[in-house]
């Protein structure tokens, strides 16, 4: 009967503990534009989205695959951030547990000797005797419960749950922006290494020329002021080595801590600069759903309900806690008597609290649980904002460097084929050194031009793939081929 009782309050208890003094959540409005600019229409169904798109299917160079594997086995930054997941996962255990009972088996033995002054015990003359006393005790119960009528305790589980859903969102931000950052380095490195090739091979040709001018020199054809400025060109082709090989270094040196280790021998042979991409472009889509597809929004939603549940618990404070403490067992002088039907026992203490003077601090912790949901409201607002600018610097930045970049590769053309031309003038007599080598130096100039531009459109293909929500799968989706597909 005892036992079908307490059955009975613990269901009791759970079921009273179901309800919450936590405001309605509602997702706040932001105000965001139809259209990205640069993007006219709406999404191009015809394509896979970024976030279902794989990184290794979106990046087509086998070498720079091989870093992102890297660094996603290795990366401290994710290591730090994955087991960040880890501890706010065992603090809502921890909260969830909160919500059940707290079922334990005690069990004790006393033994001791009572003095003779302090004995109630009497011979048969009526003098004090002592004695030698055992108790044994063995229980099982509950140890500790808090009857939720107020929703205090469900609602610290929701804020725990909450604040770990969020932690998830906040890992896989992370690794969407190491893909990037890889990218990002890989292709400073890339670039950096074609402009020591091309400061190289500026800097022989030069060397030749200045050996010619030698000569012309010393039969007289030419000033001195043509050696010299022979060699200013050498030397500033050779700075621009210098440079280019700093540049290659320090992006080396970024990769190296972005994977983790030393970059290692042995890698794939890279792919030129111009297929580094399988994926020529990427579908935008409507600003809306930009809240689907970015970690970062999701993380900041998560905290935004995570602060409202804190409310429901400052409010809950308010009212009164009951705790709810027994237990069933049997107890016994003897321990070959301990478990007989007499002497069961068993305990039944609730424990009721109500706050009457706090000094405010009650109402202070209300105070603070909403103005901490409205710095999340804010902070969701702002992240949005920030995900909208970050897509549509993203894509103005687009279609601005395929111009620029075009533009640029006339340009560079254009320059060669002046070089050209004036060279073969020179060889024939009919230009001077001094137009050669200014035809030389424009067209080293526009090749270094080229290639800086060509860095800039690398990264922004990269930096839109991360700002798009792209770079948390390793491979493409087989739903979303499907979808895609239909």
């Amino acid at each position: 009967m005892i036992k079908n009782k307490m059955l009975l309050s613990v269901v009791a208890a759970a079921v009273l503990s179901a309800c919450s003094m936590a405001p309605n959540y509602q997702q706040p409005t932001v105000e965001l534009a139809n259209h990205f600019p640069a993007v006219s229409g709406s999404r191009n169904q015809g394509n896979i989205l970024a976030d279902h798109l794989g990184w290794q299917d979106y990046f087509a160079d086998e070498r720079l695959r091989s870093l992102m594997a890297l660094a996603l086995q290795n990366n401290r930054d994710l290591r730090v951030a994955a087991l960040n997941v880890e501890a706010v996962r065992a603090q809502y255990a921890i909260a969830r547990a909160n919500q059940l009972p707290a079922l334990g088996v005690t069990g004790s033995a006393q033994k001791g000797r009572t003095a003779q002054d302090l004995s109630s015990r009497v011979d048969a003359q009526g003098q004090q005797v002592s004695f030698v006393s055992e108790a044994y005790n063995v229980g099982f119960g509950v140890t500790a419960f808090e009857l939720d009528l107020f929703g205090r305790v469900n609602s610290l589980s929701k804020s725990a749950l909450n604040r770990y859903f969020g932690q998830i969102q906040n890992r896989d931000a992370a690794q969407i922006s190491l893909i990037a950052s890889v990218a990002d380095a890989y292709f400073a490195e890339r670039v950096a290494q074609e402009s020591m090739d091309l400061a190289q091979r500026v800097l022989q040709s030069r060397e030749e020329s200045k050996r010619l001018t030698d000569l012309s020199y010393k039969a007289g054809v030419i000033s001195a002021i043509d050696v010299n400025i022979a060699e200013t060109q050498i030397e500033t082709a050779r700075a621009g080595y210098a440079s280019a090989q700093q540049a290659r270094d320090q992006a080396q040196n970024a990769m190296a801590l972005l994977i983790g280790q030393p970059i290692p021998a042995g890698l794939p042979p890279a792919l030129p600069l111009n297929q580094q991409f399988a994926h020529v472009e990427l579908p935008v889509g409507l600003p809306s759903d930009v809240l689907y597809r970015r970690p970062d929004v999701r993380e900041a939603e998560f905290a935004l309900k995570s602060a409202n549940a804190d409310i429901g618990a400052a409010r809950a404070a308010f009212f009164p806690r009951i705790n709810l403490i027994g237990s069933i067992g049997s107890g016994s002088t003897e321990l070959n008597g301990l478990f007989d039907g007499v002497n069961r026992t068993w305990s039944f203490m609730p424990q009721i609290t109500l706050p009457i003077f706090t000094w405010g601090q009650n109402k202070a912790n209300l105070d603070l649980a909403e103005v901490r949901k409205n710095i999340a409201v804010a902070q969701y607002e702002k992240t949005v904002q920030a995900a909208f600018r970050d897509v549509a610097d993203a894509l103005v930045a687009r279609s601005a460097l395929r111009q620029q970049y075009q533009a640029q590769q006339k340009s560079t053309q254009a320059q060669l084929n002046r070089y050209r031309l004036v060279k073969m003038r020179y060889d024939h007599g009919i230009s001077s050194s001094l137009e050669l080598l200014d035809a030389e130096r424009d067209s080293y100039s526009a090749q270094q031009a080229l290639l800086q531009t060509q860095q800039m459109l690398l990264q922004n293909r990269a930096d839109l793939y991360k700002a798009l929500g792209g770079g948390l799968n390793e491979e493409t989706q087989t739903a979303a081929n499907e979808t895609a597909a239909q």
